[in-house]
């Protein structure tokens, strides 16, 4: 599958929540965005990063 944010391939079904980051990301694409399945681990895991440090909404 293709990224929808870098355009990299991947492979949903491999993709891990064991780091919390990612595990954030990937809450935000299925609650927020609506993307889940759609963005890669290390692009989930950019997003999840941002929310935890500047989303004040974010109470994960």
């Amino acid at each position: 599958m293709i990224c929808t944010i870098c355009n990299g391939s991947f492979d949903p079904a491999a993709l891990s929540l064991a780091d919390p980051a990612v595990e954030v990301g990937h809450i935000l694409a299925v609650e927020k965005y609506g993307d889940a399945g759609t963005v890669c681990a290390p692009c989930l895991a950019s997003r999840g990063r941002l929310a935890m440090m500047y989303d004040p909404d974010l109470q994960y």
